[in-house]
């Protein structure tokens, strides 16, 4: 029998999908309508392999997917995954689903050579001169065993420049690992980090390889490296110094075989003048630094970014839609505080909102970005005249369809003739 989660709201249930994702970092979660069996809610982690989502997703769709342990083989190794699955009621939406929760659990990697590598230039979408400049010490610093320490913002990219350095490297043909220092408390970290022996402490009921021995000949990729606490960063600093590193609990010392390379966003040097990050493991670290330029820097390149990140959402959108003049004209007027990863973001939202429209508009846009101060005031003056002229909506026309139909969401958007999402919208912007 298939478990029923109950939430009152559609905000109770989009907190758990949250709590789910920060969670379990390798899992992909879908939620099937039981009115029509289609998906409508789709998350896959970045550090799960997109085929094993869309292999889950046309399962769901086949009805082919249940509660258990299944295998995902591909040409760069085999996945063992379990799926659970529940059903659930959202009261406020009167809305009936089921939610899929595919979580890897063993993930075991061949060494097939990449086919292909694609240039530097087609990776990051980019033609600007500040990025063809860090593309060049990419490609002279991946022949080399030098570690390197990528720095930049929040979002703009430090994981894509060290998978970069990977692939241009002599180990492009092994296992790339990447793991986040902020994301683990201290113990975990280091047991993620060096792995530890059977009964190494309570709950230790299996030995645990660490990232240093499953990288073996490959490359980690340390991100936040900051985070990581003055105890660990000893440690770290032995591994770097001697080649070797023990397990939690273990007697026996293993040869590390890893390129290593770190990111953060914050300024070391400063961090080790206050006694928070050690000077000589930033020395050992820093060898090769490589700064990542923020989006605002490039935004030559947001034109590209765009459309390569609008065309990934085809499949699950069944369209492509396009920019309009104004709608790429304010995001490049907007400074991106959260780089790469906010555009991202604010385009998903805005072709959620343009609801099939074959045009992303102005007003599709979130508000911080309609709002941004440099954006035109004629042009902000078509905007609102489209959306309260030509879609005919006023504050009272929705107030009147809300008790009319006694705040039955679906009944509203229906007789507006409207998503949910929009109606949301409208009812967020006029505070109803």
């Amino acid at each position: 029998m298939t478990q029923l989660i109950d939430f009152k709201t559609q905000v109770d249930l989009e907190n758990f999908l949250g709590y789910l994702q920060q969670l379990i970092t390798d899992c992909a979660l879908f939620i099937v309508d039981h009115t029509d069996s289609t998906i409508i809610y789709e998350f896959k982690s970045t550090r799960l392999n997109p085929s094993i989502s869309a292999l889950s997703k046309q399962q769901i769709l086949n009805n082919a997917l249940d509660t258990g342990k299944f295998n995902f083989k591909s040409a760069n190794g085999s996945s063992e995954l379990f799926c659970h699955r529940y059903n659930i009621h959202v009261s406020d939406q009167n809305f009936t689903g089921t939610l899929f929760v595919v979580q890897l659990l063993q993930q075991i990697e061949t060494t097939l050579p990449k086919q292909s590598i694609q240039s530097l230039s087609e990776t990051f979408h980019s033609q600007s001169p500040e990025m063809q400049r860090m593309f060049s010490i990419i490609q002279r610093v991946a022949i080399t065993e030098f570690p390197v320490l990528v720095r930049g913002e929040s979002g703009s990219g430090k994981e894509l420049v060290a998978q970069a350095i990977h692939d241009y490297s002599q180990r492009k043909n092994k296992v790339f690992i990447a793991i986040n220092c902020a994301a683990l408390n201290a113990n975990i970290l280091e047991s993620e980090l060096f792995g530890h022996v059977k009964g190494a402490f309570t709950g230790a009921i299996r030995e645990h390889k660490g990232v240093f021995e499953r990288a073996a000949g490959g490359t980690l990729f340390l991100d936040e490296i900051a985070e990581i606490p003055l105890e660990l960063q000893a440690k770290l600093l032995r591994v770097l110094e001697t080649g070797e590193f023990t397990p939690l609990g273990g007697e026996k010392s293993i040869k590390a075989n890893v390129r290593i390379i770190t990111a953060t966003h914050r300024a070391l040097r400063e961090e080790a003048k206050l006694g928070r990050f050690r000077q000589d493991l930033l020395y050992r670290l820093r060898v090769i630094p490589i700064f990542v330029p923020p989006l605002r820097d490039r935004k030559e390149d947001i034109p590209l970014i765009a459309n390569f990140i609008l065309s990934e959402q085809q499949t699950i959108f069944q369209h492509t839609p396009s920019l309009s003049n104004d709608a790429l004209n304010a995001l490049i007027d907007y400074d991106w505080p959260g780089n790469v990863r906010e555009l991202k973001n604010t385009l998903l939202y805005a072709i959620t909102m343009a609801n099939e429209k074959p045009e992303i508009e102005l007003c599709d846009l979130p508000d911080e970005i309609i709002d941004n101060p440099h954006i035109p005031s004629d042009l902000m003056i078509h905007t609102t005249e489209h959306m309260h002229s030509s879609d005919k909506i006023n504050k009272d026309m929705i107030r009147k369809m809300l008790i009319k139909y006694d705040y039955d969401l679906n009944q509203v958007a229906k007789a507006l003739d409207m998503s949910r999402t929009t109606l949301w919208r409208y009812r967020k912007k006029f505070n109803l």
